[in-house]
């Protein structure tokens, strides 16, 4: 096939998939100006607010948020659980830890439960929905954002600080099409989110690091904490999960002090049953060996819980890094970094230490271990730079209730 007609399909095949997105854009467009005159024009005592969880483990981005709507007397907020996706089944499982989590934290807050029918559980009596992730494979269909859209205002705090690009991300995901308000970590990313067209977008602070003045050190143990991606996607550089899952334990043998803990993404086990890289019944021996080899998973439902008492993490890419990074304290990054990143989140990585081999694993910690720590100064000099102001979630509660009063 000569180059002229190569290019002549490839253009074909553009347009071919470039019209019904054009149409689809049009349609979320419309859903969302549609749904902004209503509610703008509705009388109201309160502002009806509801946020669709699902997973504890990220609940700390939207949890400051929720927490002043629930003091406010302006706001009405509830909370809408959905039950665990088992990734390696590919379905929505009954209701467990997830709904006992949020029922103990907020005794007194009004929790949507689904039922067993497609009925949409959002009505028109709400004025915001937030949503937790922007994944909604994870969802039942009467909850994903293009139908929650018909009946309220459609919201995201994203979980994942930005890290990558535009053009290096998910922001096609239609989700983002259907979104009202998209609150940015970053002001990197709301001008990035600019460049996709159509997507509501504003950077008004982070609520992620609002807690972020609470790391302290509570015991005289070294403490530390290994947090491996749960994919090897080259996309995001990788994981180390598989080439150290193994190893890790020998970081015991440097020094009687060291406390070791292990995170694992929540999907890692899941993935690597789906995968076939393990089976169920090897995932439960794995767990029962780290447990009972002096080491430990670590059992909070936040990650920051645990953050404010590790001392070294050691870590691939993700947003774990730079929620750790702000306490001053050292990472060792095991990731690919010769993938495209945000210009903050490259100069957090030239403050970190790069391990490309498990040989670079041990011997960082081992001198950290022994207060060796040549990056420090380079680390404090980034953490200046950086926006973690605390007003963040007042200026969101407020954008909130001006957008429709």
């Amino acid at each position: 096939m000569n180059s002229r007609l190569h290019n002549l399909l490839h253009n074909c095949k553009n347009l071919i998939m470039y019209f019904p997105r054009m149409i689809k854009g049009k349609n979320a467009l419309k859903a969302k100006e549609n749904i902004l005159t209503i509610k703008r024009n509705l009388p109201r005592d309160k502002v009806k607010v509801g946020f669709i969880v699902q997973m504890p483990e990220i609940w700390d981005k939207e949890a400051p948020v929720f927490e002043v709507l629930l003091r406010d007397d302006r706001f009405d907020a509830c909370l809408i659980v959905v039950p665990h996706y088992d990734y390696s089944k590919d379905m929505l499982c009954s209701y467990g830890d997830e709904l006992e989590y949020f029922r103990v934290k907020y005794p007194d807050v009004s929790i949507i439960t689904l039922n067993n029918t497609d009925d949409d559980i959002i009505d028109d009596s709400y004025d915001y929905i937030f949503y937790q992730r922007c994944w909604e494979l994870y969802l039942p269909v009467q909850l994903r954002c293009r139908n929650v859209i018909k009946h309220a205002m459609t919201c995201y705090t994203p979980y994942c600080y930005h890290c990558v690009p535009e053009d290096h991300s998910y922001y096609s995901n239609y989700f983002f099409w259907y979104l009202n308000k998209f609150y940015c970590c970053s002001e990197d990313q709301a001008e990035e989110v600019t460049k996709i067209g159509n997507i509501e977008s504003v950077y008004l602070g982070y609520p992620g690091f609002t807690s972020l003045d609470y790391y302290k050190k509570n015991s005289s143990n070294i403490n530390i904490l290994w947090t491996p991606r749960w994919t090897e996607d080259d996309h995001y550089g990788g994981s180390c999960f598989y080439r150290y899952k193994d190893k890790i334990l020998d970081l015991l043998d440097i020094s009687d002090s060291i406390s070791l803990k292990l995170r694992p993404h929540p999907l890692t086990f899941e993935n690597a049953v789906k995968e076939k890289r393990m089976t169920e019944v090897e995932v439960k021996e794995y767990i029962e060996k780290i447990n009972s080899s002096g080491a430990s998973f670590d059992n909070n439902k936040i990650v920051g819980e645990t953050l404010r008492d590790t001392d070294i993490l050691i870590t691939d890419f993700s947003t774990v890094v730079v929620f750790y990074f702000v306490s001053g304290r050292p990472i060792i990054y095991c990731s690919d970094t010769n993938i495209p990143m945000t210009g903050l989140f490259r100069q957090i990585l030239d403050s970190v230490y790069i391990a490309k081999s498990w040989e670079d694993v041990y011997r960082i910690t081992k001198d950290l271990v022994n207060g060796i720590d040549p990056l420090f100064e380079k680390r404090q000099e980034v953490i200046r730079k950086m926006d973690v102001s605390k007003d963040s979630v007042g200026k969101i509660v407020e954008d909130l209730y001006k957008s429709i009063n």
